[in-house]
């Protein structure tokens, strides 16, 4: 396979390439043979002059490794080998990075060209910046599970405008209802606990804040970005939000969070019960009321519900907002998790 040729712009980006600090990304993966070239080749077409990459598979039984090989001369280190899921195979990568800015692409999820120049930028430009993220496409090749509650959606972001609480995590793109763009702020971010409104693939830091014993918690399994970044937020780190599309994530159904159901549901009460100092957590109450509703409206999936669900959420945010703060209520809003 050859090398893709740089660019006249990416040409005097590398004459200036001493600025920009190494990139190093990880790149787990198991059974993912049919999507990860696709990952490979969106890092290799960065033209990047200082990135790392590192490819950790789990022991594969498809082609991964075959697909793999055929980027080799481009990868830094790799290995295929059994390991214990895919919060451990992202500190095994990790422990073999050496840039300074690190970040982890699952092998289904893909970086828009020129992102890792827009990172690179940022971080060598600021060194006030320990956390830089960037907008995130969400593309849906099967049906949006999330388009039944568009009627919810509908009271739900009349009510945020009404009280000026901001713009939604998630921007429909309103040319194709299959697309989303999720494009978080600052606000939402010290909202972590409530709600996660970053696009993993699209959240770079500096590779010293990895500074547990484990980076990644190997406790969870499916929402450790979301325990990650609330770590991040509990040491007090610098964030940097821009408006530039990084990455694409696609769901297809068969991505591990999209059929993780319930136990991502688990994981991110736990998250939010570790970061948080509340007597009786925000996630008690909507275990007992959010929930309930949901189920239901899986058992009845008439349109005359979705309508009337949605006003019966604004009562509850009115009667929780007293005693956990409006912003925080709001946060988590809505979102279908069961």
């Amino acid at each position: 396979m050859q090398k893709t040729n740089f660019s006249k712009n990416s040409l005097l980006e590398v004459e200036q390439s001493i600025k920009l600090p190494i990139i190093s990304i990880v790149v787990p993966n198991y059974n993912g043979g049919a999507t990860i070239g696709a990952t490979l080749q969106s890092l290799i077409e960065q033209n990047y002059p200082k990135l790392e990459i590192i490819v950790v598979d789990g022991g594969s039984t498809d082609n991964s490794v075959e697909v793999i090989k055929q980027f080799e001369p481009y990868i830094n280190w790799w290995v295929s080998e059994k390991d214990n899921g895919q919060s451990n195979a992202i500190n095994k990568g990790f422990a073999k990075c050496s840039g300074e800015v690190v970040n982890w692409l699952c092998s289904d999820d893909l970086l828009v060209p020129g992102a890792l120049h827009t990172v690179g930028k940022y971080f060598a430009e600021s060194s006030n910046i320990d956390v830089l993220v960037g907008c995130g496409k969400i593309a849906f090749t099967t049906e949006n599970h999330a388009l039944p509650n568009e009627k919810i959606n509908f009271w739900l972001t009349l009510f945020g405008r009404l009280l000026r609480l901001g713009k939604r995590t998630i921007i429909q793109n309103t040319q194709n209802k299959q697309t989303y763009i999720k494009a978080p702020t600052f606000k939402q971010i010290v909202l972590m606990s409530a709600c996660n409104p970053i696009a993993q693939p699209s959240c770079f830091y500096r590779r010293s804040l990895l500074n547990r014993l484990k980076p990644i918690d190997e406790s969870y399994q499916y929402a450790m970005d979301t325990e990650l970044w609330n770590y991040f937020l509990s040491q007090g780190v610098r964030w940097k939000c821009i408006d530039d599309v990084l990455s694409v994530s696609i769901q297809d159904g068969q991505n591990k969070t999209s059929t993780g159901g319930y136990k991502v549901t688990l994981e991110l009460e736990r998250i939010y019960k570790t970061y948080t100092q509340e007597w009786i957590p925000l996630t008690f109450w909507h275990r007992r009321l959010r929930y309930p509703l949901e189920q239901f409206l899986a058992r009845h999936p008439s349109k005359v519900w979705l309508y009337v669900i949605g006003p019966i959420w604004i009562v509850m945010t009115f009667l929780l907002a007293p005693f956990y703060g409006l912003d925080k209520v709001w946060a988590m809003r809505w979102k279908r998790w069961v």
